[in-house]
């Protein structure tokens, strides 16, 4: 866009981070699931992998989840909090399900090892929800050769905290491995 005055021009700049760990590979469930006594701040990794404060300037985030087949179905069930600042209560975002698919993912997004027996999830869905804002999922359904995505707002969120449960290696049906990533603009 160019001002007419003195024909200098204005950019407007959307950050972009790259993909990053959103929770390291959970070999099984979460123990506790955040309760109404255990949302305080200082209890933030009571039983699950630590928040994550989201880097500044990030409006939004997209996350997916990658993991290990196992017995050719691997569900799992997540539950997604927020934090508005270093201190206060965790509040609820969203909860649902998903399932690990065929996108193959050859080379780790994180560490940019090779990989073997790595696999995106292609069906999300959200049971229920509670943030301010409307969270999506871009569900592009099983067997689609595609990556399923939970978009979300972050709504001046800066922390933001993921539990995975039915992910158990010892169970079948579940995915095993499972971890997720995320990224934001």
């Amino acid at each position: 866009m160019a001002n007419r005055k003195n024909n200098t021009r204005v950019v407007l700049e959307t950050q972009q981070i790259p993909w990053m760990k959103l929770r390291g590979q959970v070999v099984t469930d979460d123990a506790t699931v955040l309760g109404v006594t255990t949302r305080d701040f200082a209890n933030r990794n009571v039983g699950t992998g630590d928040a994550v404060e989201i880097p500044y300037g990030v409006n939004s985030a997209i996350i997916t989840f990658l993991g290990k087949l196992k017995d050719q179905t691997a569900a799992f069930s997540w539950r997604l909090y927020g934090y508005r600042a270093a201190n206060g209560m965790a509040e609820f975002l969203a909860n649902g399900t998903g399932n690990l698919g065929d996108v193959a993912a050859t080379v780790h997004p994180i560490t940019k090892d090779a990989a073997t027996d790595l696999f995106y999830a292609d069906f999300l869905t959200i049971i229920a929800q509670q943030h301010i804002k409307t969270i999506s999922v871009k569900d592009v359904g099983a067997s689609s050769g595609e990556v399923a995505k939970i978009v979300l707002d972050l709504a001046g969120l800066t922390w933001i905290l993921l539990e995975l449960t039915d992910c158990n290696a010892g169970t079948a049906n579940e995915a095993d491995q499972l971890e997720a990533i995320y990224t934001g603009f």
